[in-house]
């Protein structure tokens, strides 16, 4: 998969830097997904959760922290939507941010 808008998450990584690691390793496994389907996606990251069609949410750091990503399966694009804490992410809408 394509990462866009990688900047966001590296600019959280600078704000938040005990997600890095974290961050990291989600981004190594993006890079390197070819998903085609939600249960790719969910074998790669278990503790995942499918909100809409094309859209998901991520554990990051044991759940301090969550993304919400979209993911273009058949241009195989997975773009950041959404990444802040747990409560943060309470305030939002994840299926329309």
């Amino acid at each position: 998969m394509q990462i866009i808008n990688l900047p966001k998450l590296q600019k959280f990584q600078l704000k938040h830097a005990n997600a890095r690691k974290s961050l990291q390793t989600w981004k190594k496994i993006g890079d390197e997904s070819n998903w085609a389907k939600d249960r790719d996606v969910l074998q790669s990251f278990p503790t995942a959760k499918i909100i809409s069609k094309k859209r998901a949410r991520f554990e990051i750091k044991h759940n301090v922290y969550r993304l919400v990503a979209e993911i273009d399966y058949q241009d195989q694009l997975l773009t950041i939507r959404f990444i802040g804490t747990h409560n943060e992410y309470d305030e939002i809408d994840a299926k329309t941010i």
